[in-house]
């Protein structure tokens, strides 16, 4: 790591989304309101990736909710309460 980035954004949802297994529970909730898009955790994040191969890479939980959101056309609150669902 060089240090350019200034490290990770802060994460107001930190205590249920950071982790592995928070991260693939998230992925795997939001991954159920999109259609044809799919979220995958990766070690600092999420990716969303669709059929035709565009894919963008989320490092924060607002940013993955505004991608899902975006496709799916869902609102953002909406979105914020799927993924942050205590169960699966």
């Amino acid at each position: 790591m060089c240090g350019g980035c200034g490290g990770a954004p802060p994460e107001w949802a930190a205590d249920r989304v950071t982790g592995p297994r928070n991260r693939a529970a998230v992925a795997r909730r939001l991954s159920g309101v999109l259609h044809r898009d799919v979220v995958r955790p990766i070690t600092m994040g999420w990716v969303v990736s669709g059929p035709t191969g565009v894919t963008s890479v989320c490092r924060t939980f607002d940013s993955l909710v505004h991608e899902v959101s975006i496709r799916s056309g869902l609102p953002t609150a909406d979105i914020v309460n799927a993924g942050l669902a205590e169960s699966d």
